[in-house]
């Protein structure tokens, strides 16, 4: 194997491909990136047997001199590349069991390890595909992702539910807290009915992955084991969590006695500041809601309180209930209209929490007791 390339060319796989690589690895091969030179293409892949990611760079005829394939250490390579001028051009070549990298008078030389011993997840049939561009997709978790549990005993809760059915995909995350939920319509899957679970590290590394701003297309394919996403610089393969997701539409409230209207950037700055003097471990605070006005009050063990007021439309009578600041913020700041509705019964049950303009995402946060 020998080739010659930018450095800028190689540096942007290899970022990409970087956050599937575990520090900590059983297997020495799993800390390696697969690098595969064809007289087209150089592709990088890296894997934790969860989920594998496949960088790839279009190459020039007269860049390849020998194809091959071979592993090497991708925390040294990427260090190595990043280091080296912005304009440098590199050369690698395999020499027996080591990767040569040269460029300029640098040279360094990397121990390797067979490219037939790197591991590959497994090409299972995927009954489902269709075509979305990457912003509605990154859209679609950006605004649910936050409130997947983290490593709950119920290790369903740690990840994100895709439900489609009829042309309408839903994604739903909650960590038996708080609840997220967003939907796109018009997907084109017929009358497909599928519901599967995409682990938690595997939603934060598409959210790294895609550009919330590029309309390019990419391909989603859905199988019993195994989620796929490809776009023209990438294939990202994750399995799938093997487990049945809570109903959780019987956690998001059908009728509602109270409905308050406030400014989103108010409401989320009031929040923000009270929080300060909140209780650093539960981050508690006491929402007072009276006619057209609502309080916010927040204390600590060292007697130190916030309190904050801010007018609102609410015609309701006065209640009192206690929220995780952090669970209200993370809701408020993921929706994007000017104003948010909050819906709710009594201070024992979820308030709902949606934009007042659109009504393809929600929010259920449960209330604490303080």
């Amino acid at each position: 194997m020998k080739v010659t390339l930018s450095r800028a060319t190689l540096v942007k796989p290899l970022q990409m491909i970087s956050g599937v690589v575990e520090k900590r690895q059983t297997l020495p091969i799993l800390s390696n990136v697969l690098m595969t030179v064809t007289e087209e293409s150089l592709s990088l892949t890296a894997t934790d047997l969860e989920i594998e990611l496949i960088g790839v760079t279009p190459l020039e005829k007269d860049q390849v001199t020998q194809t091959g394939s071979i592993t090497v250490s991708a925390r040294k390579l990427l260090d190595i590349t990043r280091a080296l001028p912005e304009d440098a051009t590199i050369q690698m070549t395999l020499d027996g069991d080591h990767l040569i990298v040269r460029s300029g008078k640098s040279r360094f030389q990397l121990t390797t390890l067979p490219a037939h011993d790197f591991p590959s997840v497994e090409n299972g049939p995927f009954a489902t595909e269709f075509e979305i561009s990457q912003a509605k997709f990154k859209r679609l978790i950006g605004k649910t992702h936050f409130a997947m549990g983290q490593q709950d005993v119920r290790h369903y809760l740690n990840g994100a539910l895709f439900d489609i059915n009829q042309g309408v995909m839903k994604c739903v995350a909650t960590d038996g807290h708080r609840l997220a939920f967003c939907a796109i319509n018009e997907i084109n899957v017929g009358d497909t009915r599928v519901k599967v679970i995409l682990p938690r590290k595997s939603i934060l590394e598409l959210i790294r992955l895609l550009d919330a701003n590029s309309e390019v297309v990419i391909t989603i394919c859905i199988g019993d084991s195994h989620f796929r996403v490809i776009s023209p610089d990438f294939t990202f393969t994750s399995k799938l969590i093997n487990a049945q997701y809570p109903d959780y539409d019987k956690l998001i409230p059908k009728s509602v006695q109270n409905t308050a209207i406030a400014s989103r950037e108010a409401l989320k700055q009031a929040l923000v500041r009270a929080s300060i003097l909140s209780n650093e471990k539960f981050r508690g605070i006491r929402l007072h809601l009276d006619r057209d006005q609502l309080r916010i009050v927040a204390n600590n063990p060292e007697q130190e309180e916030a309190e904050e007021t801010i007018t609102l439309e609410y015609q309701g009578s006065g209640l009192e209930i206690g929220f995780n600041a952090a669970y209200l913020l993370d809701a408020i700041s993921a929706i994007a209209s000017d104003h948010v509705r909050w819906s709710f019964n009594d201070p024992n049950t979820g308030v709902l929490i949606e934009p007042s303009d659109v009504s393809d995402s929600l929010y259920v946060v449960m209330p604490m007791r303080l």
